[in-house]
């Protein structure tokens, strides 16, 4: 897959296009299904498949105010849909400019003016446009009238659930880890570069690998999980990550600490990936030191119970993890 910095650039020559269109925050299931009828299109057509997002979020560029915080940045969502077939992600800068076109504006400027469109495929409850005025109907008038294949998916049902990007960020912040996953298609990522802590964990109970939380990305709800470690060896290594503050050092700012599992290197400065599998219990204030240690052994005993079953198949899939922890398909 090709990643395009604006719809402009898109090479000459390029066979027609077919493309996605939405944010695609968090790649669901059923952007998924939006992705791969593009991508099944273009197949069938000898054409080329796509996707548009804009970057910033329409939501952190109108209202930056207002707290919102992503499922995926633009690179997370790069990296799972290069596994659906894609040939292009198109990443169009979202200006004042953009946020401005009425839906006509959009359709003929960017869609058939900067991509030459053949075919769209968008879910049911699309909107573009300024303030959202253009809706899938919009479109599909718009493709009637200027000639090209407009396709809706109607909203994907996935165990009696609609399937959507509020709902699984409510299964996070309530740390259903493990839910999230099946609605996602994949076990829920988290990456970043190993900082130093305080040194608490290794001195005093378990040595730790603590990476900073991007405040502008979502994080599973304060408590300790089991976790997949990427991007550190070959084999999956697997660690008991805590998420939220660090009550019984009376430090309270938002800290991401995983012990790894028999691993004994040093990793300062190293990037890893952590892979949300299940939820073990909820963060709690101990008395000392010691009785944190003593909860934390418990906690690697019933992580190394659940690493077993995974591995079983009697709950979960981890089947495909991959050192790199990537694209982690939960079936």
């Amino acid at each position: 897959m090709e990643l395009i910095n604006g719809a402009e650039r898109l090479p000459e020559g390029t066979k027609p296009l077919y493309l996605a269109l939405g944010n695609f925050d968090g790649v669901h299931r059923g952007h998924q299904e939006i992705i791969r009828a593009a991508v099944n299109r273009a197949r069938r057509e000898n054409g080329s498949s796509g996707v548009l997002v804009f970057d910033p979020h329409p939501l952190i560029a109108l209202r930056p105010e207002q707290p919102f915080t992503l499922l995926t940045d633009i690179a997370d969502r790069a990296e799972i849909m290069a596994e659906l077939g894609l040939d292009f992600m198109i990443v169009q800068p979202f200006s004042p400019e953009i946020s401005s076109f009425s839906p006509e504006q959009f359709v003929r400027r960017i869609l058939v003016g900067k991509l030459g469109v053949k075919g769209v495929f968008v879910g049911e409850d699309y909107s573009f446009g300024r303030q959202g005025a253009g809706s899938s109907d919009t479109l599909l008038y718009w493709g009637k009238e200027l000639g090209f294949r407009v396709e809706i998916s109607s909203m994907l049902k996935f165990e009696g659930k609609a399937v959507s990007s509020s709902l699984i960020r409510s299964l996070l912040l309530s740390g259903d880890v493990s839910e999230a996953a099946e609605l996602l298609r994949y076990y829920f990522f988290r990456q970043g570069r190993v900082v130093r802590g305080y040194g608490i964990g290794k001195t005093m109970v378990y040595p730790t690998a603590n990476i900073a939380a991007n405040p502008r990305l979502l994080w599973p709800g304060k408590g300790v999980y089991l976790t997949a470690v990427g991007k550190l060896e070959e084999n999956i290594l697997y660690g008991v990550t805590n998420v939220g503050s660090r009550p019984t050092f009376a430090r309270h700012d938002t800290a991401v600490e995983t012990h790894i599992l028999d691993f004994n290197g040093t990793i300062y400065n190293r990037e890893i990936r952590l892979c949300f599998l299940e939820k073990l219990r909820d963060t709690r204030t101990f008395s000392s030191p010691l009785h944190l240690k003593e909860q934390i052994t418990a906690d690697i005993e019933k992580s190394r119970e659940l690493i077993r079953l995974f591995k079983q198949g009697k709950i979960g899939s981890i089947q495909s993890l991959q050192a790199g922890c990537s694209v982690l398909k939960s079936q």
